[in-house]
């Protein structure tokens, strides 16, 4: 016998030749009553937990959504209460912050303050000679120097025009009024640089003490009074 001849087995006498047994067939799967209640627990559980997730992800997109809104509301609120030209506030939002002022007045929570009207003088002649520009460069002084003598808890603003107004919070009415006049005098003493020009302006101040008893039209009346005495007095003295 060669080494690549296959091997025969021969079987001998008292041998038997089994042939190879079938395997068993499987035994059916049988479901029940209580793994049919499983199964619909685990999908009504899936499916719930799907339906979760999803209603919080709307909830955080509508979250997102509603602090943008509040985002933009407050910054059309600003811009609806600030005056383009000098970032002041305008008379809408000097209203609000005197009423905030009043009430915390009538709460006894502040001594009082004084509210202030400033109008510049010459300020025409000046817009109307140097043009626009230089005007709106006087307008912009103007308010700088405002917003560099009032303190954080006092309110500026610009009423339009060459209009100007101060409210001085938390303070002594007599002891504001010594501030209200240091205020006119620096004013007074203002000049704008212009083209190789110094452009001179005034400014008449009127002033009136804020009381439990007061209100913004009265306040404002009576300012305005304060201020027009003021400018003929001025004028009178050139």
């Amino acid at each position: 016998m060669t080494q690549n001849q296959p091997h025969l087995h021969v079987v001998t006498s008292g041998e038997t030749m089994e042939s190879p047994r079938a395997a068993a067939p499987a035994a059916p799967l049988t479901v029940t009553a209580a793994d049919s209640d499983l199964l619909s627990a685990w999908r009504t559980q899936s499916t719930t937990i799907a339906l979760l997730k999803h209603a919080y992800d709307q909830i955080e997109t509508a979250e997102k959504r509603i602090a943008e809104y509040e985002r933009r509301i407050r910054q059309l609120e600003e811009l609806a209460e600030t005056d383009p030209l000098t970032g002041l506030m305008n008379r809408r939002g000097f209203e609000r912050f005197f009423e905030q002022e009043l009430s915390r007045i009538r709460r006894h929570q502040s001594p009082g303050a004084l509210f202030v009207l400033v109008d510049l003088d010459r300020f025409k002649a000046l817009n109307d000679l140097y043009g626009h520009q230089a005007g709106d460069a006087c307008l912009r002084l103007v308010a700088d120097h405002l917003m560099k003598s009032i303190r954080v808890a006092d309110g500026a603003a610009r009423f339009g025009g060459d209009e100007f107004a101060l409210l001085l919070t938390n303070a002594d009415p007599d002891k504001a009024l010594v501030r209200a006049n240091h205020v006119r005098e620096t004013l007074n003493r203002m000049h704008l640089a212009w083209e190789g020009d110094e452009l001179h302006f005034g400014a008449s101040v009127g002033s009136e003490p804020v009381t439990a008893a007061s209100s913004y039209a009265t306040a404002y009346q009576a300012s305005d009074h304060a201020l027009y005495a003021d400018k003929k007095a001025r004028k009178a003295q050139r």
